[in-house]
This record gives C-alpha cells, structure tokens and sequence, in this order.
C-alpha cells in the first residue's frame, strides 16, 4: 500500500522533488501558511514544550559567543511559531528588543497572547510581530544591517532546498557585520522516535508498506548538515553541538499530537499511507506501550550552531 507521489523520483532524490527542467511541479516548502495555521492552537502542547528545551541551550550558547545585554542589541527571530525562542529570550532579557517573525499570523497571535500572560505585570513588552516568509526576509522593515542577532529554531527545515536557496546568505544579510547567527532543526534521521514510531506501527499494520524519506528535496537533517552549511555561508567562530531534548509526552500526548494536533509533519506521513489507517493506530500505541515506556521514553534530539558574520 505504498503511497503514489504526484512527483517521482528519480535514483538520487526524495519522493516528491523534480529536477528545474521537469515539466512536473517541484516542491520547494514543506507545508504552507494556512497548514500552520490550522496547528497553531494546539502546537505547545507537544512540540512548543520540547523546542523550550533546545531554545534554552541555543541561548546559552549565544551567550557565550557573544553577549545579549548590551545597547543596541536588536534580535530577530525566523519562523517564530508560538515563541518557544522568543518567549525565553524575552524573559531572561526583559530589554531586549526582539521582532518575532512567521509565515503564520495565527502563529503570532498565540505568540503574543502567551508572551502577554508571561509579561511581569507593569513591565514593558519588547517583543513586536511581524508577518514576514523567512525565505525572503528583507523588507523595508527588516533591512540589511538591522539585526545584530538572528535567531530561528525548528523552523528551516521547511524550506527542502536551503543550500541551493542560498538560504543562510540571505539570514547573514540581515545582520551587522560581527553580528550572531543561532540556529536550531530537528535532527531527523534513523535515531528519531517518532519516526520510528510510525514505520513500525506503519509497516506492522501493512507489511508492503515502504516509509518515505522523513522530508522530499534537499533538507538539513542532521548536525552534520547544518554545520556545513553555515559553513559554507561564509559564517566564523561556528560553534555546533547536539542537544537531546526527547519527545517525552505519554501514549496519550503521543496519539493526540499524531492524530489530532493538524500538525504537518504527521498529516505528511498519513498521506503516505494508502490503506485504512485504524490498524495503524491500534499498532501505534502497542509500540508506544511495549517500546518507548508507554510514551514516556522517546529520542529526540535537536542540532544547535551557533556562528558570526564576519566583519568584512
């Protein structure tokens, strides 16, 4: 029951790519604005409480790179969602300005709604929005030079070809000379849970059943890969390390996130399932019992670079 992709691939590519020169449309962007709306609601439940883990350790990071505290700090955060980054950084550097950008504006309104329950009462909110696609982020309102730290977590790999983008030359064009670039992705190779979780339920369900590459095109999905290409964006002083978060959230969290939260990561990997997915389901949760501690114990781990732009 292997899922048939409008999009083909040829022997050296993931399902759902094309080559320029193909007369077939090629996906360029994993999910668009309005699927991100629909899972704004219920994103902290799950994935907004894991990604506060690798934002915490991305600051201190920062930190020790380059400090946060003095004047004329202004910092920008890609592909915001919720504000697991921004939130953080705003309550451990209350005056700090910081412009909390995403393609979502149903993202920025949970994001300004928490940050607002969050604000000591009295105190001043630093923290703007704006409605921003960081795949072309310079604006009049965010030109080039504005920004002396660039911030984005769990959020580049929806863009399927960042290398050949020229993604992270265009995030360094925001930045002052010897300003700080951060970033955070998912590290989404054959260690990561719940994809495990699904090939397992998946494939038991359905034996014929082939699991897809995790993400169609080009993606960064390791630290490997993102070290690299901050690398080759011209960037110094690069510093990278894995960051275990885990997705520890229960059988009950567990099945909520996959099957209700309207997520596009999961909705992506029951579209490759052709069959009836109740099998699916009953299997998950047997794995989840018998494998992953009912849902208590499942790996997950984040990549976490930080760098500068250099001066000339």
């Amino acid at each position: 029951m292997l899922h048939s992709y409008a999009n083909e691939p040829d022997a050296h590519e993931n399902p759902m790519h094309t080559s320029t020169n193909s007369s077939k449309q090629e996906v360029r962007q994993f999910g668009e604005a309005q699927d991100w709306d629909n899972a704004a609601a219920n994103y902290d439940e799950a994935i907004g409480r894991v990604t506060e883990l690798a934002a915490n350790r991305l600051i201190d990071m920062v930190v020790e790179l380059s400090p946060l505290s003095t004047a004329g700090t202004r910092a920008i955060d890609l592909g915001a969602g919720t504000g697991s980054l921004t939130r953080r950084l705003a309550a451990r550097f209350p005056s700090l300005a910081i412009l909390a950008t995403d393609s979502s504006a149903q993202m920025l309104t949970e994001l300004q709604a928490k940050r607002q329950q969050e604000l000591p009462h009295g105190s001043q909110n630093h923290v703007s929005t704006q409605l921003l696609d960081f795949n072309t982020p310079i604006t009049a309102a965010t030109p080039e030079g504005s920004f002396s730290h660039v911030f984005s977590t769990m959020a580049m790999q929806t863009n399927l070809y960042p290398e050949e983008d020229g993604l992270l030359k265009t995030w360094g064009r925001l930045l002052r000379p010897g300003g700080v670039l951060a970033i955070g992705i998912w590290i989404l190779d054959e260690r990561c849970g719940p994809i495990q979780i699904w090939a397992q339920a998946a494939s038991k369900a359905d034996p014929d059943y082939r699991n897809p590459p995790i993400l169609p095109g080009r993606p960064w999905l390791t630290l490997a890969d993102l070290e690299r290409g901050v690398r080759l964006a011209g960037f110094s002083d690069i510093r990278a390390e894995e960051c275990g978060t885990g997705f520890d959230i229960g059988l009950d969290g567990f099945q909520q996130w996959f099957w209700q939260s309207d997520n596009p990561m999961p909705k992506a990997r029951k579209e490759t399932y052709s069959g009836d997915l109740g099998p699916v389901k009953t299997e998950m949760e047997r794995v989840l019992r018998e494998q992953f501690d009912g849902g208590r114990n499942i790996p997950l781990s984040t990549a976490l670079v930080v760098a500068k732009k250099k001066m000339s």
